[in-house]
């Protein structure tokens, strides 16, 4: 099924105005996992073609990398693990040139990869650590770049704000990009737990946000991504987001 065409108008990723959009989805398409109700509403959005394409890349690199650290026996995530091996599997190529295409994506990974002692003891995402540490034999980790969080972060904030509120995320505001360990003492899950409005498109993303009453757009947001791990962004103005989880 082709994208379907909007027309001219503003990319609610680039902030460009364009002749030519499609629609994206927010939480991408293929990210969604096997045990997904079939009626379920997926957000969408108008994207540029260049920015739909661009984080189309991004986002197949990404679910590679992120499906080989979930685990495959969670309904929320086995079908995820399974399509990223497949993917990197020569024998499920449709042809010559797509299993070999799928051989080498799997040799970078593993060339990529660190195993036993180099694995450092630090750096390790939150969520995405270790699952069997009893197990014997030797331990290896999936390198996964810091900025595709961030993009996959940001993209979802600017996609549920303009679903749920018409809005687009510009200047003077700015999004930024955070980590936390699981810590009820972060004054941001308190905020979260106190007064979070909840978006959820279970069982693959959940997303909590905080808005400031005083103009509607300065938020806080907690993405959780297959009830596995997550990442947190805020809204603001002045890149002070220590004032919205305080005030709440």
């Amino acid at each position: 099924m082709g994208r379907r065409k909007l027309g001219p108008g503003i990319c609610v990723h680039c902030l460009e105005e364009v002749e030519e959009r499609n629609s994206d989805h927010v939480f991408p398409e293929s990210w969604y996992p096997d045990s997904t109700p079939p009626n379920l509403e997926k957000w969408q959005v108008p994207s540029c073609i260049p920015c739909n394409s661009d984080y189309g890349r991004m986002e197949r690199d990404l679910l590679i990398k992120l499906g080989l650290c979930l685990d495959p026996y969670d309904p929320a995530s086995a079908s995820i693990a399974d399509k990223a091996l497949r993917s990197l599997r020569p024998s499920a190529g449709h042809n010559r040139h797509d299993a070999e295409h799928r051989r080498r994506k799997g040799q970078s990974i593993l060339k990529q990869a660190l195993v036993g002692d180099q694995i450092p003891d630090h750096g390790i995402f939150p969520g995405l650590g270790d699952r069997w540490p009893d197990i014997s034999g030797e331990r290896s980790a999936i390198l996964v770049p810091k900025k595709h969080f961030e993009r996959i972060t940001e993209k979802i904030v600017r996609g549920i704000i303009y679903v749920e509120d018409g809005r687009l995320v510009q200047q003077p505001y700015k999004i930024e990009f955070f980590v936390f360990a699981d810590d009820a003492t972060n004054p941001w899950m308190a905020a979260f737990d106190r007064c979070g409005k909840v978006y959820a498109r279970e069982p693959g993303i959940v997303v909590r946000r905080v808005v400031a009453e005083d103009d509607g757009l300065t938020s806080l947001f907690e993405v959780k991504f297959w009830r596995q791990f997550k990442t947190y962004a805020s809204v603001t103005a002045d890149g002070d987001a220590d004032t919205l989880s305080a005030d709440g």
